[in-house]
């Protein structure tokens, strides 16, 4: 492998990382995107969201964790594949959250496979396409 591929790998896990690290922060996250981002997002297999555009992914997303009061997210296996100025990366996550719904506080716990085609675009990595699995959800009340 050579330094420029060993580079392009680093880059691409830094994007992935980046966009774990700002939580549910999803104005931060779009610069993570190409303009024109395509995300389907699965959970329990079907299809739950189909997102064409940024302007749609912050909508969407907005919407999806307006209720959140505390995330974490944690990364695990990553494989990247370099074509030239484009990469797929497949990678698990771990995303817990604590929503509050009508006064009460909620606990989710999801195991997400993502599957990403990044582009260079001017020496920087982007996410252009995401298919995001929500593979095991659970969700309960939090004790008071």
């Amino acid at each position: 492998m050579t330094i420029e591929q060993l580079t392009a790998k680093e880059q691409i896990r830094e994007v992935i990382d980046r966009f774990s690290n700002l939580e549910c922060d999803v104005h931060a996250q779009i610069p993570l995107f190409t303009k024109d981002v395509r995300v389907r997002v699965y959970m329990g297999g079907q299809l739950a969201m189909d997102i064409s555009g940024v302007e749609d992914l912050e909508r969407q997303f907005g919407a999806f964790t307006v209720g959140v009061e505390a995330s974490c997210h944690m990364n695990g296996q990553q494989v990247i594949e370099l074509d030239g100025d484009r990469a797929t990366d497949v990678h698990y996550c771990r995303a817990v959250l604590v929503t509050v719904e009508d006064g009460k506080k909620y606990f989710s716990d999801n195991y997400i496979r993502y599957k990403d085609t990044l582009v260079c675009r001017d020496g920087k990595w982007l996410i252009s396409e995401r298919e995001q699995h929500f593979v095991i959800s659970e969700r309960r009340l939090m004790d008071a």
